[in-house]
């Protein structure tokens, strides 16, 4: 690109930031208050269905093709022209609010995506920016998810990756890294504290144990695997037995309370932060990462409105405490390496997944990082999380 160009798509890569920053900083704040009224009110999860139905409703009303969520920002960063409504931000900003608010067991990235991609559309089409979309979008979608997470590198690779497997736009890069570092900083100004965890450090771990490493990281992949399925399987069971989406989210949502009733604690419910902390210190019960999974896969199957990422970060760190056990490795290390790696697994971006494994941990074991992460990818296989993904050979 000319330079003149560059600095240009730059320029408005800072708009985006700015306006991602402030849309996700509420966000993240309205999250968090919800959150700690759940907890402290455990009554109110027996609203749960309504919630759900009452979004159901809401996104058959105004959202059009919002329902599609991340897909649809994918499939225009892949070339498709179909429309990206403005309506879509707001309506999974709250959507997600209510859902963690009422003890449903979702993420938060799906909802800093779409904002960030909605925003950068927006501006797209104010600025007639048209042959630059793909760029544009991909500068929201880094903005969105380091917004959330606090992590502006990880961010920027994943936005540059997850849309088409191997290939990745250079075009893009300054934009994407420049929204991401402005949306993180104007979070943090706003006095969001990103969950960054107090992680114990994660110790050195031998490379004469690469075959551990390996065996887990093919259980890593397995249940990135077991995560993609199971979403599928309650959308094609709920959709086919339940036509109403309405009762569909109403069952959905029930479900979910009925098993957190039956558990006795929420220890499973919202985000599970302290499940996931826990299990790089301690030990966390040997099926937490399946039941974790089981919850999030069902309440995504339903239709509430979220994300993936987190509960992925859970489901990998509770597995790897759990083969920690096994396989004699230490509990950090485990549970840092299955963090990443699930989340690699489901989303195909093993690359994004290695550098937020340096963003979070630092450099200490940083091959065996990448070995899992790319291990996970290959027994995962191409179908992920995100149905709109190309894969370029």
């Amino acid at each position: 690109m000319r330079l003149v160009k560059i600095l240009r798509l730059t320029f408005v890569a800072i708009v985006i930031g700015l306006l991602s920053g402030v849309s996700i900083g509420v966000f993240l704040i309205l999250l968090e208050k919800s959150i700690n009224l759940n907890l402290t009110y455990y009554n109110l999860i027996w609203f749960l269905p309504v919630s759900g139905s009452l979004m159901t409703f809401l996104y058959k009303k105004f959202g059009g093709n919002s329902n599609k969520g991340n897909n649809i920002i994918i499939e225009n960063i892949n070339g498709s022209n179909e429309e990206i409504k403005f309506i879509m931000a707001p309506l999974v900003f709250i959507g997600t609010v209510l859902t963690h608010l009422f003890g449903g067991s979702v993420g938060r990235e799906g909802t800093g995506v779409q904002i960030g991609g909605t925003i950068a559309n927006s501006l797209c089409k104010l600025l007639n920016y048209k042959e630059d979309k793909k760029i544009l979008l991909i500068t929201g979608m880094a903005a969105g998810f380091s917004s959330v997470f606090g992590t502006p590198l990880a961010g920027t690779i994943f936005a540059l990756e997850v849309s088409a497997i191997g290939s990745i736009s250079y075009n893009s890069m300054l934009p994407a890294i420049t929204a991401a570092i402005v949306g993180d900083r104007v979070v943090r100004f706003l006095g969001v504290k990103h969950t960054h965890f107090d992680f114990p450090p994660v110790e050195p771990f031998l490379f004469t144990n690469i075959f551990r490493v390996i065996v887990m990281s093919i259980c890593f992949g397995l249940v990135s695997r077991l995560f993609i399925e199971m979403t599928k399987l309650f959308k094609y069971i709920l959709g086919k037995y339940i036509k109403n989406n309405y009762l569909k989210a109403f069952i959905g949502g029930s479900l979910m309370v009925s098993v957190t009733l039956i558990i006795g604690n929420r220890v499973y419910n919202n985000l599970s932060l302290g499940l996931l902390t826990g299990a790089f210190d301690k030990e966390v019960p040997y099926f937490a990462f399946l039941i974790k999974l089981v919850l999030t896969t069902l309440c995504l199957g339903a239709g509430y409105q979220g994300g993936e990422v987190t509960p992925l970060f859970v489901i990998g760190a509770t597995l790897g405490s759990t083969l920690a056990n096994i396989f004699g490795v230490p509990r950090a290390v485990a549970a840092s390496l299955g963090l990443v790696s699930v989340f690699a697994g489901a989303t195909n971006a093993p690359i994004a997944c290695f550098i937020m494994y340096i963003e979070l941990f630092g450099s200490v074991n940083i091959v065996f990082a990448m070995v899992v992460c790319i291990i996970s990818v290959i027994i995962s296989g191409k179908k992920g999380i995100y149905s709109s993904q190309l894969w370029i050979e």
